[in-house]
């Protein structure tokens, strides 16, 4: 089977794990398949050129210039993505992210004469028209010089490499990394699902965190990984660990493993200044893979205090394979992953005081938490990348089979 495979950008090129398990997910459909990729031209300068690999697509972020490179990058777009499905003529397309990407190329292809899947491990599909620059100007309902904005977009929306509808309802094949992500995510008017399935991702380094061996150090550890974002609530990890130190009596450090943008970087110091926490929170930065593992042979807890809602959380997956202690919010996929109170203890999102009195928890009722670490690593164990291939293979075979039904139905109505 030839799959075009669609992402806004492609290891080396990553933001994190939604990039790199596409990588590793590609590499192994090759095995019985000829993949090729479609990518933005997002960092690709110095890169070596891939045969398999086209960085041609435009990369626009979510700002005023983006905003007016939107109209032209996307007719650039739609011409660079249907001169692909005439070269390549796939049997099966598949869009891993379309976010940042002009998602006018997106529609085109759900238009084109090959069956269509999306992998869904974010929330981009439910603001499909609204988190596009280009298409939100074709929804309208901005006024001022919006309103002058968008009729110029509808002018170029008429040119014949565009000429982009949202409203007809396409056959798409669905595949998500949660039933929370499903049960949180809007299906817009334009997608016909025909296949709808949840595929639970597995860490590619499952060998390695399976296989720490645990050596906490002389003081308490607590061990956060994860990009330095306010989405991902790193300062709610340090105002806990200093609710953990004044109401619960327990000093304790926090080892933050991430990387994030030097604004960022200098509230949390700030916030760690003024809590009084200078010399109990460690900033290590970002990590190959066998730092974190260090880290976490060293941790006696993980804390993920995501304020919003994680698909998944993969690094609750490792902390579980590495036989770590699991405190995390309620958020999105996570409690579907880990079971509350039997694998993992969860605290309401952005809540500070829950979020101590679990660590404290954790910390101090040895039995209870040795259980959940047991029962949390037998349940993790379970989410092999065995099974992830297998279920991949399965999807885009049943993925191209729908499709193809699809548009044999929707031939003979017409």
């Amino acid at each position: 089977m030839r799959i075009l495979v669609i992402s806004n950008v492609y290891p080396p090129v990553a933001f994190g794990g939604y990039e790199r398990r596409c990588a590793h997910t590609m590499r192994w459909l090759e095995r019985r398949h000829d993949v090729l990729v479609l990518t933005s031209r997002l960092k690709r300068r110095g890169l070596s050129a891939e045969p398999s690999v086209l960085r041609e697509l435009p990369f626009l972020p979510e700002s005023p210039l983006g905003v007016l490179r939107a109209p032209l990058e996307s007719l650039r777009a739609a011409r660079t993505v249907r001169a692909v499905l005439r070269r390549y003529r796939p049997d099966l397309v598949f869009v891993w992210n379309a976010s940042n990407i002009p998602r006018a190329a997106v529609r085109i292809v759900q238009r084109w004469d090959a069956p269509v899947a999306f992998s869904l491990a974010d929330h981009w599909l439910g603001y499909f028209a609204e988190g596009d620059l280009f298409l939100r100007q074709l929804v309208g309902g901005r006024g001022g010089l919006w309103r002058v904005w968008s009729a110029l977009a509808r002018l170029v929306n008429r040119l014949p490499s565009l000429r982009v509808e949202l409203q007809t309802p396409l056959p798409v094949s669905l595949t998500w990394d949660s039933g929370a992500l499903r049960d949180l995510t809007s299906i817009p008017a334009g997608v016909l699902p025909v296949l709808d399935r949840v595929i639970y991702p597995a860490s590619d380094n499952e060998a390695l965190f399976a296989g720490i061996e645990r050596s906490p150090a002389a003081r308490i550890t607590i061990a956060y990984v994860g990009r330095l974002e306010p989405e991902k609530a790193p300062d709610l990890a340090i105002r806990a660990l200093a609710l953990l130190r004044d109401r619960h009596g327990i000093d304790a450090r926090l080892v933050l493993m991430g990387t994030g943008g030097r604004a960022t970087r200098e509230e949390l110091e700030t916030l760690i200044s003024g809590l009084a926490l200078d010399g109990a929170v460690e900033l290590r930065g970002q990590l190959p893979v066998e730092g974190v593992a260090a880290g976490l042979a060293e941790a006696h807890a993980m804390v993920i205090p995501s304020r919003w809602q994680e698909p998944f959380g993969l690094v609750c997956l490792e902390a579980a394979l590495a036989r770590v202690p699991v405190i995390a919010s309620r958020s999105g996929g996570m409690p579907e992953m880990l079971r509350p109170d039997v694998e993992a203890l969860f605290f309401p999102i952005d809540d500070e005081r829950a979020c101590a009195e679990a660590l404290a928890r954790t910390l101090t009722d040895r039995a209870g938490t040795e259980e959940r670490v047991r029962r949390a690593h037998e349940h993790a164990r379970e989410y092999s990348l065995e099974h992830y291939r297998a279920a991949y293979e399965a999807f885009v075979e049943d993925a191209r089979t729908a499709g193809l039904s699809a548009q044999a139905r929707r031939s003979l109505s017409t």
